[in-house]
């Protein structure tokens, strides 16, 4: 999996350094932890999440701040089993020629998953590399089904609802080598709405 993230970060003295994603890996799926026996809605298909950042302690610009308003494109697919809740993988991207992949996990009602990776450290001016994979990020996703119809007689959700957790800490080996940032982790959490894209429906 490749992430490309971007904020703004201080170096000393008076440099401007943007932090670029770099290589990392999708998370594994956790397991399911209760017997869930009531129908699930599928979820599978294209969707547009809209995330609105309802706290921050990152200050590098107006995206990241408190009201910011961003969509993604994500698709969703749901691996047939003989179980009520089953595996899958989600896409998940701002174009949907760019999007990156990580196991779903379908929990009673919706559906969760998880991104991490690492981020360089680089100077804003010429972007050039400073230190490589200095921050570790990760994001949590959980989404719970608010509407759904019946669709050629299969139960589909139209509606997810939820909420995301974002974090990246900058590692000491970096600070040592001169990224600086302030503060020295951050989190971001959203609240997501989401609904299906209906070509194909």
């Amino acid at each position: 999996m490749t992430s490309r993230i971007v904020a703004a970060v201080l170096a000393a003295p008076l440099a401007i350094l943007t932090l670029v994603g770099c290589t990392g890996e999708p998370a594994p799926a956790p397991a399911p932890t209760s017997t869930v026996t009531t129908p699930q809605a599928s979820f599978d298909g294209e969707w547009t999440l809209t995330r609105t950042i309802t706290a921050s302690n990152d200050v590098s610009g107006e995206t990241r701040a408190v009201g910011a308003v961003s969509t993604r494109l994500v698709l969703l697919d749901q691996t047939p089993c003989d179980a009520v809740i089953c595996p899958g993988m989600v896409w998940s991207g701002t174009t949907a020629d760019a999007r990156e992949q990580t196991p779903l996990t379908q929990i009673d009602g919706g559906v969760s998953w998880r991104f991490t990776g690492s981020l360089d450290c680089m100077r804003a001016e010429s972007e050039a590399v400073l230190v490589l994979d200095a921050f570790d990020y990760s994001q949590e996703v959980e989404l719970l089904v608010t509407e759904s119809a019946d669709v050629d007689g299969v139960l589909t959700a139209t509606g997810l609802s939820g909420s995301i957790v974002y974090t990246d800490t900058l590692s000491k080996e970096a600070i040592a080598k001169g990224c600086v940032r302030d503060p020295v982790e951050t989190t971001i959490e959203y609240s997501v709405t989401a609904v299906r894209n209906t070509e194909g429906l």
